[in-house]
């Protein structure tokens, strides 16, 4: 995502659209009775037809959809602004946003949270691909803000060490891995596996990403879940949510299994933590900040505010994340202290 332009003055803010990730944080973001202003098309009637024209409008925001991992954004609203000629202000109309678009938010005020948030999404350009393999299966799966997006997973003829077959099998996954890497440019790549075929695949790739070995007990979504977890993913995506926040799930799981007062959860108690400025570490499931609950968000955006204003640090749990119902069970609010407030 790029930041075009931001006029404080009638804060609107101007932004390009680059990945899913994008549109995942401008769904997030847009909230019931925002105004946005991008190109769509409409049908609208020309004599005695109906003809689909491109032009720009301006919405006020009802409700957003977003499906993870595609590259459309729908923004449902009530037209404000259009061309006269046309004759469609006041009707209902969605935008649909794709990657390459350009849209203008604008809001009554733009939460300080939420402008840091933007910046630090717009700041990130490490990213990485990870692969397991061994000579029966493989999978590829890219680290997302929204989740892990599982590119590939299927089994592979199966050959022995002995018929020498290891380095033909090795070539034809690393040309399907580079036809990945052309659709999805990457800094890194993790090659992780229970044998020895990873060793072969890494020397038959072309690629200039870095490439890091690691040994998991299966090339399969098991072995995923085990590198998830490791201290690789800090050394090479740890500008990734994903793997930071299910630490410190962890952490908090382990302060609650001690029944500590250095963990809480739930609305009420987080919000007085916060005034305190006790709050260390929140996390906060995406269905939290919904757009169809707006007095719920604002409520949210405030105590994330003001846990960021007092230094502490905010992370936002996506529905795809390994975590979200364990932390939705738990109210979908939690924060990890930095000294104990009763």
């Amino acid at each position: 995502m790029k930041i075009l332009e931001y006029d404080e003055r009638t804060s609107a803010l101007k932004l390009y659209v680059e990945n899913e990730d994008d549109l995942w944080l401008i769904h997030m973001i847009i909230a019931k009775g925002d105004r946005v202003v991008a190109r769509t098309t409409r049908d609208v009637s020309m004599g005695n037809e109906s003809r689909r024209v491109p032009m720009v409008i301006e919405l006020e925001v009802e409700f957003t959809e977003f499906q993870p991992f595609t590259s459309r954004l729908r923004i449902h609203g009530i037209v404000r602004d259009a061309p006269e000629k046309y004759g469609i202000k006041g009707s209902h109309h969605t935008i649909n946003l794709n990657l390459g678009d350009e849209i203008v938010i604008i809001k009554p005020s733009w939460p300080k949270a939420i402008l840091e948030r933007i910046k630090k999404h717009t700041e990130k350009n490490r990213k990485v691909m990870i692969v397991l393999a061994d000579q029966d299966e493989f999978l590829v799966a890219l680290p997302m803000e929204q989740g892990i997006k599982v590119l590939a997973e299927r089994n592979l003829p199966g050959v022995s060490k002995e018929d020498g077959s290891f380095e033909d099998l090795a070539s034809v996954v690393a040309k399907e891995i580079e036809l990945y890497l052309s659709q999805y440019p990457v800094e890194a790549i993790i090659i992780a596996g229970p044998g020895p075929f990873k060793e072969i695949l890494k020397g038959k790739l072309k690629t200039k990403s870095k490439i890091y070995l690691d040994s998991v007990s299966s090339a399969s979504r098991s072995g995923l879940a085990e590198i998830m977890k490791r201290d690789i993913i800090d050394q090479v995506i740890r500008d990734y949510e994903i793997s930071l926040a299910t630490r410190e799930l962890e952490k908090a799981l382990g302060l609650l299994a001690q029944n500590s007062s250095l963990v809480i959860y739930g609305q009420e108690e987080v919000e007085k933590a916060a005034s305190f400025g006790a709050v260390e570490t929140l996390l906060v499931t995406d269905e939290m900040l919904s757009v169809q609950d707006e007095e719920r968000r604002k409520k949210i955006e405030m105590i994330m505010e003001e846990v960021e204003n007092k230094g502490g640090k905010v992370m936002i749990v996506p529905k795809d994340s390994p975590i979200f119902h364990q932390l939705q069970n738990l109210t979908g609010l939690l924060a990890i202290l930095r000294f104990r407030i009763n």
